[in-house]
């Protein structure tokens, strides 16, 4: 099977209302009514569909309109810490934080230093791959970042939601106030149930600049699947 190359697009217009089908991209409508298009991408079986963001083959152009709009979201939330989701999610934390004039920020990851604490990490299984687990951690060095400051974690997609729900887990066990999850995009809509059975007493509250649909295929193209 051969993809063609991939390429998103940001334009400070609105787009006209997305309407079906669609063949090979996919207009969102972000918060401040500008427009992101991204390409659709078949899912293996070829029946369903996702419009793609990578953050690591946007366009500088792109991400640096992304940025900007996120940094523009998270300010009014007066984050003390900003704190990246794997993996996708690092390449908007860091510009981020240092956009709100942050000195640092704090990057979980997937692979286990030497000197990591096992308090300090969260099993995951893949929704791709259940039956492999892997870990969320928080490096040892980095919970004085976290320790009793307002916290706003930063994602890509947030879809099946448990990353972010585990992220959320693992600050508020490193003493962490998340006030928020923020994201470029949402995608359809389980990420609620993942959050609300992370955090049964409170859920952070999501902001995201846009949202996305699943997609499924019609015999005129793609469709957004219903209660996506």
């Amino acid at each position: 099977m051969t993809l063609s190359a991939y390429h998103a697009t940001w334009s400070p217009d609105g787009a006209p209302a997305a309407a079906s089908p669609h063949s090979q991209s996919y207009p969102v409508r972000l918060h401040d009514g500008s427009t992101l298009t991204l390409p659709l991408r078949p899912l293996p079986g070829g029946t369903q569909a996702i419009a793609l963001l990578m953050a690591n083959q946007t366009s500088f152009t792109v991400e640096r309109q992304l940025i900007r709009l996120l940094a523009e979201m998270v300010s009014p939330l007066a984050p003390e810490a900003i704190v990246g989701v794997p993996t996708m999610g690092l390449a908007y934390a860091r510009p981020v934080a240092e956009k709100l004039g942050l000195n640092d920020y704090v990057a979980l990851g997937h692979s286990r230093k030497f000197w990591y604490d096992d308090t300090l990490a969260i099993p995951l299984t893949s929704s791709t791959s259940p039956d492999q687990t892997k870990h969320l951690y928080l490096d040892p060095a980095l919970v004085d970042r976290v320790r009793g400051r307002r916290v706003v974690v930063i994602d890509d997609v947030l879809n099946t939601g448990r990353t972010a729900a585990a992220a959320v887990h693992l600050l508020e066990r490193a003493g962490a106030c998340v006030v928020a999850i923020t994201a470029v995009l949402t995608e359809g809509w389980a990420w609620r149930a993942a959050l609300a059975a992370a955090c049964p007493n409170t859920v952070p509250p999501v902001h995201a600049l846009g949202h996305i649909p699943l997609f499924g295929r019609q015999p005129d193209g793609w469709h957004p699947l219903p209660g996506t």
